[in-house]
């Protein structure tokens, strides 16, 4: 049993070592070929590969459920337009420290650059910089969603980004490397996650979140007319530093560019005052969960599909 147990170690091992080889290769192929090659070359193969893998079965499924009586037509370009903009988002990770252009300081970027931020959002991140508060901007999985993290790290905004780390721990060496360096402080999902969150927002900084997946022990909210289990965790840190809470997210236009998009600050006055914890924080997360599906209803071509969302 034991020879097993280390045969099955070292083949996982050799498993990780090539994938994680494979990854760096392909990103450092990918910074050769330049910003703009390297975005069209990966939409190009995940939009011609990915339709014909069996996980977009799962994407096909939740489609249907999601747009009653769509066309097949419609959902194909919809699956279509979601593995090229993954594929150029893969590809984008060799490049995400220099998506923003240089030399900012506090003002939006000038016309011609890959991302478009209005002054309104420019001046919201500003205000949420320097006003000595703790606050949660969250995210999903839509678009090219670590520009987000690459952008306050430009404009100085001190913000630790949650996320869920690679099954392969040398992979997530590799694209830690690249995250750390583009977007700051990163706080990998775990039974500590929640805590050094906690942490991070008692010293006045800022979490950056993705809310859009499946989460067993959640609470129950609607999204695209059907409940879904959502993790309460932005609901729980909200509700106990009363912060403000922003949801942004940056939309591909055409290519390697993209808008940002942020809401102002929720209004949660109320749900922070609740003596029902449950309650207040399924309000809370139904909320956030209504304004992803805002966003996937404007691109759905953008979103994820392939995680199943619905249980």
């Amino acid at each position: 049993m034991k020879t097993k147990l280390r045969l099955y170690r070292g083949l996982l091992r050799v498993q990780w070592v090539i994938e994680a080889a494979a990854i760096f290769l392909i990103l450092a192929l990918c910074k050769l070929m330049g910003t703009d090659r390297a975005s069209r070359v990966g939409g190009w193969i995940a939009s011609r590969l990915g339709p014909r893998i069996s996980v977009s079965r799962v994407a096909r499924r939740q489609i249907d459920a999601a747009y009653p009586g769509i066309t097949e037509a419609g959902r194909e370009a919809i699956v279509r337009g979601m593995w090229d903009n993954f594929g150029r988002y893969f590809t984008e990770y060799a490049h995400l420290s220099t998506l923003w252009p240089q030399g900012l300081g506090d003002t939006p970027p000038p016309a011609g650059s890959r991302v478009e931020v209005s002054p309104e959002v420019v001046q919201r991140f500003l205000e949420i910089r320097d006003d000595g508060k703790p606050a949660i901007i969250f995210t999903g999985h839509i678009g090219n969603w670590e520009v987000l993290g690459a952008g306050a790290a430009h404009y100085r905004l001190r913000m630790a980004a949650m996320f869920r780390a690679p099954n392969n721990p040398i992979a997530e060496k590799v694209l830690l490397k690249i995250r750390g360096s583009a977007m700051g402080k990163l706080i990998p999902a775990g039974f500590q996650a929640a805590l050094l969150a906690a942490r991070e927002l008692e010293a006045g900084g800022h979490l950056g979140m993705l809310v859009d997946q499946h989460f067993s022990r959640g609470v129950s909210v609607p999204f695209f007319g059907r409940d879904v289990k959502t993790s309460a965790t932005l609901a729980k840190l909200a509700r106990r530093f009363k912060c403000p809470v922003y949801g942004a997210w940056a939309e591909r236009l055409d290519g390697c560019h993209f808008r940002i998009h942020m809401t102002e600050a929720l209004d949660f006055s109320k749900e922070y005052e609740m003596t029902d914890a449950r309650a207040a924080e399924t309000a809370i997360t139904a909320r956030v969960t209504e304004i992803i599906e805002t966003w996937v209803r404007q691109r759905p071509d953008q979103w994820n599909w392939l995680h199943r969302r619905w249980r």
